[in-house]
């Protein structure tokens, strides 16, 4: 009654908010018909807004006229001297360059003008032109140096885009880490997106979004490396791998961020997906580009460990991928059915095929495999799918609507590879679906957005039983031919259907008030509300049954039948084969199992509302007057609420930045900036979904083969515990500066991360503490906010804010280095005590706590970047030719020392590691494009990429065992590790057609 009571309540609010946004559209609508067209939309920064790529810029000069509105109203405007007129700013930059910020000009126009984000310009260089689009930029977030970089529609066409996932392309900005293995020359095959951290802060607490609404998988982002019965391999952070194509731009931001955005303690990623163009003044113009990209194994060169070399040639596991064929089709649509109505539609797929051998041929020194199916194939998949559209609505030049619908999902295919019948896939992604309303109205800019998502994380499995037979005349598709031990095992089925689903429901409102002057002071207020309500689930949608204990002698007795009803007797006639011992050293006429688990089909749920409410006030103070010019000095202070149900938890988040530019001419202006912020993350839905699997478990027994099994009366424990946790967050202190050069732009940013309360992951023992608890196994793991960490950030970037011309070609250059020195007081994957404990090891010949061993992943100690990007035009031809060129800081890896190897030192009781060095590593990528005008508009166009022009060999993380492959995420790994290098030079190559 309680939880149903609950969920009345929960539904009521949620109707409440619903009304509220009905009565809010009513009122836009009123207003909208009866105040004067203003001249278009005013820019703003936004947590949910399309990236901007013009400004308003508020004249207090002059009042604006009305018109439609009671008199009443009329005389008290133009009474009022600070309301605003508003007056357009649109870029005059000619190419586009990779900068954050762009040298503006202020214009008045009295009619609407065209989206200067659309509006391609050219600069007549002679014979030939250069073609470009203003950046991509939001005002607010370069006043205040809160953008680690922007990437514009033209850098994703012009830079080398591997997957086309967003990750991938982030690789040009300072302050973003990536995952050690993200390259690595093993698993080309691979589309997932790319795990990253941004600002020290954990992969999966970034907040990603696509046109305002939040994609973050928040169902199990971490997970795990291997497929389970109880645990799915671990999802992707980001909730959907949405194609860069698709996108207008993408604005990552690092530090000093608006009270507008929540619910992260790393950094924000903003993706817009692009709004229609105008056929050169054309109203039903409309266009359309298809495209086809491939590369391969043939077309890949691939550095490999000595040791590893023969395992890698005949892998049966996705941890070895020696032959892939990677196929990327995109297509799109876009143009307007009405003056008034555009329309982008767009499908991408990419689709990867890993054929591997169907099971090991070798698996270590001492086995190999043997049998009827050995030395055949079998094919892994990874597929993903794009299906996005998006429709803009002017309907008036104050109200636009927008509203769009993707769906995206991907599956991985996989299979268990000493497994017969075990083909599984992982299914990911999901639908994006939202309404937005913009609206300008006589006192300030309003939006409103209404979202739906549902993201995923599920498997479906051949079969649901797993069954780990002796070697048999029967069982004899494959397995282990063993010197040692018991005889070989021969192993059938999976793990059942599983599915986990997130479903999100977001209501977010946004008002950003005119500027208010009184003299030469500026006030810009701005307030917003949201409120999510999220459902989770994890069902499991048939029993499976997982056999327990080593098969036994049937002893000639008959098997009985199908007990239960899944054409599974558990029990085989066959005749054991005597490869290396069995428990009866001899041959059997038959085996069968006496113990057996049955996971029910059964489903655990909860649902979640939770809210973010926040103000900010952005202040500005010019201090430039006739005779005494000292300058511009802006502050913006904001506080943000948050709250969920879930762990019953309110925080409250103070943000300040404070910022002061020099009265000079904007091409030489210097920017100083400083800010004090916090920042709160996410708890995950894992620590509860897991808390009562085994509550579902059933275990059988019989005392012969033909026998049925008898349900036993065994308890069963579950292994998790759940418990309310406190929100974790980050605190930062940052300090910046920037200087304008004319044509180019020097930018230094420090940013210092404290997190507390951070989530660390604890398995009970008998000695450390957790108590024994009734219900639960004596090892349960649990999370705690005993974790923290800290970093330090520094960057520097020089890069030019106009093209440079010479002999015809424009010029972008970008130079990036960043220097990261993070620590963490807890192993990111897997329960590790030793941190809660910090006790005394050896590391490296010296005595070290714990928790002050190294940061193994995420952490390259430096990153130099160099990007160059070279445009021109001859006759119908257009070219581009950009260079991306890293270096990275090499660094030590922990591992531990076996009592074999000659650092170890047998008179220290503890434990004992030393370093696996990772040496600096340097990288040359390129993207060769040609464009040719065919006929009215028409153009034919090609694209090669070259990643690792040099075929650099470059040690990035190392692999368990040679065999195995599978790579290592921390002290885990011991000095006997094999290295494991970035993929060599790789090609690929795609053709496409615009029309």
């Amino acid at each position: 009654m309680k939880n149903m009571q609950k969920s009345i309540q929960k539904a009521f609010l949620l109707a409440n908010a619903m009304g509220v946004l009905a009565t809010q559209g009513i009122f836009a609508s009123q207003i909208a018909s009866g105040i004067a067209l203003a001249d278009n939309e005013r820019e703003r920064e936004s947590s949910s807004r399309t990236i901007p790529t013009k400004s308003w810029q508020v004249d207090s000069s002059k009042s604006s006229n009305s018109k439609n509105i009671d008199s009443n109203a009329t005389k008290s405007k133009q009474q009022n001297k600070n309301i605003a007129k508003l007056a357009l700013v649109e870029s005059t930059q000619d190419f586009d360059s990779p900068t954050t910020q762009a040298t503006q000009t202020t214009k008045r126009y009295d009619k609407p003008q065209k989206d200067a984000s659309q509006t391609i310009t050219e600069r007549d260089l002679g014979r030939i032109v250069a073609y470009g689009s203003p950046d991509v930029k939001s005002s607010s977030t370069a006043k205040y140096q809160s953008n680690a970089g922007v990437i514009s529609k033209s850098m994703i066409q012009t830079h080398p885009s591997g997957n086309g996932d967003i990750g991938s392309i982030l690789r040009l900005l300072p302050n973003v880490q990536f995952d050690n293995a993200q390259n690595r020359s093993t698993a080309q095959g691979e589309i997932d997106p790319a795990n990253i951290s941004i600002s020290g802060g954990l992969y999966y607490q970034n907040n990603f979004q696509i046109d305002g609404l939040n994609i973050n998988n928040d169902l199990d982002p971490h997970g795990e490396v291997n497929n389970n019965i109880n645990t799915l391999r671990g999802g992707q952070n980001q909730g959907f791998a949405i194609d860069t194509s698709l996108l207008e731009g993408i604005v990552v931001q690092d530090s000093n961020i608006s009270a507008a955005y929540g619910r992260f303690s790393g950094g924000v990623i903003e993706a817009t997906v692009r709004k229609p163009r105008r056929n050169a003044g054309e109203i039903n113009g409309w266009r359309a580009n298809i495209s086809y990209q491939f590369t391969s194994s043939d077309l890949t060169e691939y550095h490999l460990d000595k040791s590893s070399e023969e395992y890698f040639y005949a892998s049966a596991s996705e941890a070895y991928q020696p032959n892939f064929h990677k196929h990327i089709i995109r297509a799109s649509t876009e143009g307007y059915i009405t003056d008034k109505v555009g329309l982008v539609a767009s499908f991408n797929t990419t689709q990867s095929f890993i054929p591997l051998k169907s099971y090991p041929q070798t698996t270590a020194a001492n086995t190999a495999y043997i049998g009827t199916e050995v030395g055949g194939t079998r094919q892994q998949k990874r597929q993903s799918y794009n299906f996005y559209a998006k429709m803009n609505y002017d309907i008036t030049e104050n109200l636009t609507l927008e509203a769009y619908l993707g769906y995206m999902p991907q599956t991985n295919t996989y299979f268990t590879n000493n497994a017969k019948d075990s083909f599984y896939q992982m299914d990911s992604g999901g639908i994006q679906s939202g309404l937005k309303a913009s609206l300008q109205t006589p006192i300030g800019f309003w939006l409103n957005s209404l979202g739906y998502t549902r993201i995923e994380n599920s498997r479906r499995s051949d079969k649901n039983y797993y069954i780990s037979w002796y070697g048999s005349s029967i069982h004899n598709w494959a397995y282990t031919n063993v010197t040692t031990g018991n005889s070989g095992r021969a192993i059938e089925g999976g793990y059942g259907d599983l599915d986990t689903l997130q479903d999100t429901l977001s209501l977010k409102s946004d008002f950003t008030f005119n500027s208010l002057s009184w003299g030469i002071f500026d006030n810009v207020f701005r307030i917003g509300t949201e409120i999510n309500y999220q459902k989770v689930q994890r069902n499991r949608l048939e029993d499976v049954y997982f056999t327990s204990g080593l098969p036994l002698n049937t002893n000639t007795n008959t098997c009985y039948k199908d007990q239960f009803g899944i054409g599974q007797d558990f029990c085989s006639s066959g005749d054991t084969f005597t490869t290396g011992t069995t428990q009866a050293n001899a041959n059997w006429s038959g085996q069968y199992f006496n113990a057996l688990q049955v996971y029910q089909a059964g489903k655990t749920s909860l649902d979640s509302v939770s809210y973010g409410i926040f103000a900010e006030d952005d202040m500005k103070l010019d201090l430039n007057f006739e005779r005494v010019k000292i300058g511009e000095l802006n502050a913006r202070i904001g506080v943000r609420l948050d709250g969920d149900d879930y762990m019953s938890k309110h925080t409250i988040a103070p943000r300040f930045s404070l910022g002061y530019i020099t009265p000079i001419a904007k091409s030489y202006q210097t920017t100083l900036t400083f800010g004090a912020n916090r920042y709160y993350g996410r708890n995950l839905f894992s620590y509860r979904l897991y808390d009562n699997e085994q509550n579902l478990r059933k275990n059988y027994t019989r005392t012969s083969s033909n026998q049925p099994f008898v349900e036993s009366n065994t308890t069963n424990n579950s292994t998790y515990k759940f418990n309310k946790l406190k929100v974790p967050y980050d605190d930062e202190l940052m300090g910046a500066i920037s200087q304008n050069l004319n044509y180019a732009q020097i930018a230094f940013k420090y940013i210092y991360r404290q997190g507390r309360d951070e989530i660390m992951r604890r398995s009970r023992t008998n000695s450390n503490g957790l108590p024994s608890l009734e219900g639960y196994s004596n090892n349960y793991t649990i999370w705690t906010n005993d974790g923290s960490s800290q970093s330090h950030i520094f960057s520097l970037s020089v890069k030019n804010i106009k093209p440079i011309s010479t002999y015809g070609v424009a010029h972008n250059y970008l130079f990036a280095f960043d220097y990261t020195r993070t620590s963490r007081t807890y192993n990111l994957l897997s329960a590790d005590e030793a941190y809660y404990n910090d006790t005394l090891i050896k590391y490296n010949g010296e005595i070290i706590n714990y928790r002050d061993r190294p940061v193994e992943n995420w952490a390259r100690p430096f990153t130099l970047r160099l990007d160059t990007t070279h445009a021109f035009k001859i006759a119908k031809t257009k070219w581009v030719w950009n260079n991306f060129f890293r270096f990275r800081a090499g660094y030590d890896r922990m591992v531990i020392l076996t009592r074999t190897d000659p650092r170890y030192d047998s008179s220290f009781l503890g434990s004992q590691y030393g370093k696996m060095r990772f040496p600096n590593a340097f990288s040359w990528d390129m993207r060769l494009g040609f464009e040719l005008d065919m006929y009215n508009g028409q153009t034919l166009y090609m694209n090669v990429d070259i990643f690792n022009v040099l075929n650099s060999k470059i040690k990035s993380t190392i692999a368990n065992t040679a065999y195995a492959g599978s790579t290592s995420s921390g002290a885990f790994a011991s000095s006997s590790a094999v290295a494991v290098y970035e993929v060599g030079r790789q090609f690929w190559l795609q053709l496409g057609y615009k029309f």
